[in-house]
């Protein structure tokens, strides 16, 4: 038989079955593709989702610093101005003290030499206090001196000032006085009012007083030796019963025969025992004054140090926000390449602004007296002027006020401090903008004069006296007057700090006005800086800058969460390797590991001290090359010697400047340990790398 015949098609249906499967393959392939890049995708997006939220959560964090770094600038404000004025005054009666007696009674001498004016003072001391206190007790005692505070200060204008000098003895000083006769007129005005008062708190008792009146210029030209003149007429006056007033001199016939208690036999022999007893008075009250003076020193010595003391412990306590704040900005421009926003830099800015008065509370006399240390470096004043401008502009358009800035066709250069020559002129516009009113004009102009690159700001308000124009810069000087506004115009402190600030960049400052309600100006002169010398500046800069970083495994110990892994974040962005502690007992146990040959200690750590914790490290690890850099919100010198007693090598103030962390990571190695040489010196003295805040 023959075979029957394959079926047709049977190949190609093998064939076609296998290019179906292929195609599935091929499907599911692409769905497999399809949902990796999905997945790439979506991974994508949550880590750009995580960056971006990374940046909103840096950037809410730095606004609630700023705001909470405003509130307790705020608050510090307020509390300063409370601290001051309680200094100022007496505890017990409220009166000024004899701090403030003789503040104004300085002022008042050189307003009345300047106008050929007479001023008196009257020293008061209570006859029998000794017995009030003794009988009826010093509770009594400190009702009687409060009524009696009350007394004398209803019985002179607003312009005179009455002052409790110490126990019973209170102090009187009397401005524009028209004549001699005219303090015998208050102090029979004062003896009258003390005889009415003839009860306190439901005690009846009797209250006299004796006074005596000195006079300037008559009897003599300075404050120390007034206050001894009314002094002496005082004890006089007690001497011969109490209950009335003597004047040191008999330099106004009809006001001594006026005088109740004044002996009118004018023959040689009284005159000789009254000079007889002038010596022995002398003589009497010599020691007590000696006494009263070295009180007085005692006194001032102790406020100094309390005062010292205070703003030690403000400027720590204002520095601990900053530092993350500056630390935080410094990162968002590394992670953006360098390049930096205007909030940012306007934010950059400002604290710059606010960590540099920080500093300046460290030492608040140093700058009444120009020592404050300055940054210097070629500056460009269009540059300086522009910054400046932005500080002071908030106050020009809450005021409404009309501002141009005519600047200097040539370039002007000058060597000098940017941050403290931006505050002077900031100073000078914020200063025209308060005494000119809402809608004036103030125009800020730079131009070259010879040698000179002159700064002038020039406003159409409310001028200057000639007789206050000579006293402008002087300290807490303004001149008042009847305007409203002028009330907040501020202490006194700006052109003072101009003038300090500009004579320490060898310049100077002017000011001019045609008088009351015509306007001022004010004109900065500043040396330029010829271009060799502007070269050579900048080639130094330049070389510093170039120098290579090596890298360097750091230990970072700071019980301040933000501000360590701050500043632990932007170290490692300057490739260096970081190990971040927020206690002393892990700090001690990252050493073991981390082996770190740079440790930036907080000396404020929880349970033991920075100091300890270096103590502790070198203790345990002597074979351990770490150099160790004290962080600390305390700026002053003796920090630095704490500092340096305790080993380290360094000693960086918060909050800490980008280029000053460079310079401690690029040069602060390790300094073995050696004795105390003779003199207090040592090899391993500590570097002051923030000196501004050690002034």
């Amino acid at each position: 038989m023959e075979s029957s015949p394959e079926p047709r098609g049977t190949a190609p249906t093998a064939l076609e079955a296998e290019v179906a499967a292929l195609e599935r393959m091929t499907i599911n392939a692409r769905a497999e593709l399809a949902s990796v890049l999905a997945d790439l995708a979506q991974a994508q997006a949550q880590l750009d989702s995580l960056h971006v939220q990374q940046l909103l959560e840096a950037n809410e964090q730095l606004v609630i610093d700023a705001v909470r770094s405003r509130a307790m600038a705020d608050s510090t404000a307020q509390l300063v101005s409370e601290l001051t004025k309680s200094s100022e005054l007496d505890g017990l009666t409220g009166l000024p003290n004899r701090v403030l007696l003789f503040d104004r009674f300085s002022q008042a001498l050189t307003h009345a030499k300047r106008r050929d004016k007479r001023l008196a003072l009257l020293f008061l001391d209570l006859d029998q206090f000794k017995r009030i206190n003794d009988t009826l007790g010093h509770k009594m005692g400190d009702a009687v001196l409060r009524e009696v505070g009350r007394c004398l200060n209803a019985c002179v204008r607003e312009v005179d000032t009455v002052c409790r000098l110490g126990g019973d003895e209170f102090v009187l000083l009397l401005t524009e006085v028209a004549s001699a006769a005219d303090p015998g007129r208050v102090a029979d005005k004062l003896v009258a009012s003390l005889a009415q008062l003839t009860q306190v708190d439901g005690v009846a008792m009797r209250v006299s007083a004796s006074i005596g009146i000195s006079v300037f210029p008559d009897d003599a030209a300075d404050v120390e030796r007034l206050v001894d003149c009314a002094d002496q007429a005082m004890y006089r006056a007690k001497r011969a019963g109490g209950n009335r007033y003597m004047y040191f001199s008999t330099h106004d016939a009809h006001a001594e025969a006026a005088l109740p208690g004044k002996p009118r036999n004018a023959g040689g022999g009284a005159q000789l025992l009254e000079a007889n007893q002038n010596l022995v008075l002398s003589a009497m009250t010599a020691s007590a004054a000696a006494e009263q003076k070295e009180l007085l020193l005692a006194e001032l010595q102790h406020a100094s140090t309390n005062k010292d003391e205070f703003l030690s412990v403000l400027g720590h306590e204002l520095r601990n926000p900053l530092a993350p704040l500056v630390t935080t900005l410094d990162v968002m421009r590394l992670r953006a390449g360098g390049y930096e926003t205007i909030e940012h830099a306007t934010m950059r800015r400002h604290l710059g602004h606010l960590m540099r008065l920080v500093g300046d509370l460290q030492d608040v006399a140093k700058i009444a007296t120009g020592k404050v240390d300055l940054r210097l470096a070629p500056v460009q004043i269009g540059d300086i002027a522009l910054e400046a401008i932005a500080m002071a502009k908030p106050l020009l358009e809450k005021r409404q006020q009309h501002f141009s800035f005519d600047e200097a066709p040539q370039a002007l250069t000058c060597r000098g401090d940017p941050v403290r020559l931006e505050q002077c002129i900031a100073n000078l516009l914020i200063n025209a903008s308060k005494y000119t009113p809402p809608g004036g004009r103030i125009t800020l102009t730079t131009r070259q004069d010879g040698e000179h690159a002159a700064i002038s700001v020039k406003d159409n308000g409310r001028g200057i006296s000639a007789e206050a124009l000579p006293d402008v810069f002087n300290l807490f000087f303004q001149e008042r007057g009847g305007d409203a506004q002028l009330r907040d115009a501020g202490l006194g402190v700006g052109l003072a700090l101009v003038r300090s600030l500009v004579g320490l960049h060898s310049g100077s400052v002017s000011a001019h006005s045609d008088g009351t309600g015509l306007g001022s100006e004010f004109t900065i002169r500043l040396p330029l800086l010829g271009a060799d010398d502007a070269e050579l500046m900048q080639a130094g800069s330049a070389a510093t800058a170039d120098s290579a970083q090596p890298m360097r495994r750091i230990l970072i110990v700071d019980d301040n969460y933000d501000a360590a892994d701050s500043l632990g974040m932007l170290l490692r962005m300057y490739g260096h390797e970081v190990w971040v502690a927020t206690h002393p007992v892990t700090a001690l146990q990252m050493v073991a590991t981390a082996t770190p040959d740079l440790a930036l200690l907080d000396i404020g750590l929880p349970g033991m001290s920075g100091y300890e914790l270096a103590q502790h490290i070198r203790q345990q690890y002597p074979g351990l090359r770490v150099a160790m850099v004290a962080l600390s919100g305390y700026g002053r010198a003796v920090d630095f010697e704490n500092s340096r007693k305790a080993g380290f090598d360094a000693h960086l103030v918060k909050p800490v400047q980008i280029d000053e962390l460079e310079r401690v990571v690029r040069t602060v190695h390790f300094t073995p340990p050696t004795q105390e040489l003779p003199g207090g010196a040592s090899p391993g003295n500590v570097v002051p790398v923030n000196p501004s805040a050690a002034r």
